[in-house]
C-alpha cells in the first residue's frame, strides 16, 4: 500500500500539487445563495404551471372519479360541483355485491349505457368505468356510474372488476402518468346529449403528477435550503 505522506512527497517534488476534492457542504457553501434562490424559484414556477394546467377550466363539462371516492363535475363556466362516491351494489351484468359508484342525475336524457375499460402499459385491464341503465321518479333520473379498479390499493374502487360487460364497450388506454381523459364520441358509453357540446372524463387511477412533482420540488428545495443554511462541520 502506497503511503499517503510518501505519495505527498513525490508530488511535491515533481511540481504537481494534490488538490482534496471538496465536500458537498463546502460546494454548497461556496454557490452563491441568490443563484440557488433563483434555480429553486424557477423549478417550483415550472412545476406550478404544470399542475395549474391539470387543474385548467375545462371547455366541456368534465367529470373526474378518484379510487379513493372523490368526484366532481367541472362546467365551462368556472361552476364545480362535488361529486362523492359510495360502496353500493352493481345492478349490471356480472356487477358486484361492493363497488365504488357515483350518482349522476342527467336532466333530460341519460348518459348512454356502456363500459369503458382501461388498459394498462401491458394491456392487461386495469381500470372499468361503467355507465349502468338510469332509473326514473318523481324527481328525475338518477343514474349510476361505477368506478371499478383491479389495482389492489385498498381505495373504494379496488374490489376487483365485474365478471361480465355490458354489449356496449369501448376500449382505451391508460395514461400512466396522470389521468386519462376520456371524451366519449356519438354512441359511446357515457355521452351526455344534454350538453351541446357532450362531455368528458378524467379517470384517476395514478397519482396526480402535478401535485406530486410540485411536493417534490418543494422538499428538494428546502433540502438545498438547509444544507446551505447549515454550518460545515
Amino acid at each position: 500500500m502506497i503511503d499517503a505522506a510518501a505519495s505527498a512527497a513525490v508530488y511535491a517534488k515533481i511540481g504537481v500539487r494534490c488538490c482534496p476534492i471538496p465536500s458537498i457542504d463546502q460546494t454548497l457553501q461556496n454557490v452563491n445563495p441568490m443563484k440557488i434562490s433563483r434555480i429553486v424559484l424557477a423549478v417550483l414556477f415550472a412545476l406550478a404551471a404544470s399542475a395549474n394546467t391539470l387543474r385548467a377550466v375545462p371547455s366541456l363539462p368534465t367529470f373526474s372519479f378518484h379510487e379513493n371516492g372523490q368526484g366532481k363535475l367541472e362546467l365551462p363556466i368556472g361552476v364545480v360541483i362535488p361529486f362523492p362516491g359510495a360502496l353500493t351494489t352493481d345492478p349490471g351484468p356480472g356487477g358486484l355485491l361492493s363497488a365504488l359508484a357515483f350518482t349522476a342525475h342527467p336532466q333530460v336524457n341519460p348518459l348512454v349505457v356502456g363500459d369503458v375499460v382501461l388498459l394498462d402499459a401491458s394491456g392487461h385491464v386495469s381500470d372499468i368505468l361503467r355507465f349502468d341503465e338510469a332509473t326514473s321518479s318523481a324527481s328525475g333520473l338518477t343514474q349510476l356510474i361505477f368506478f371499478y379498479s383491479n389495482d389492489h390499493g385498498g381505495l373504494l374502487a379496488d374490489t376487483g372488476l365485474p365478471s361480465l360487460m355490458l354489449s356496449n364497450t369501448i376500449t382505451i388506454q391508460e395514461n400512466p402518468s396522470g389521468p386519462t381523459v376520456y371524451i366519449p364520441a356519438a354512441g359511446q358509453p357515457g355521452l351526455s346529449t344534454d350538453s351541446p357540446l357532450g362531455d368528458s372524463f378524467r379517470i384517476f387511477s395514478t397519482p396526480d403528477t402535478g401535485s406530486t412533482f410540485l411536493m417534490l420540488g418543494s422538499a428538494i428545495a428546502g433540502f438545498v435550503f438547509l444544507r446551505w443554511k447549515m454550518p460545515a462541520v
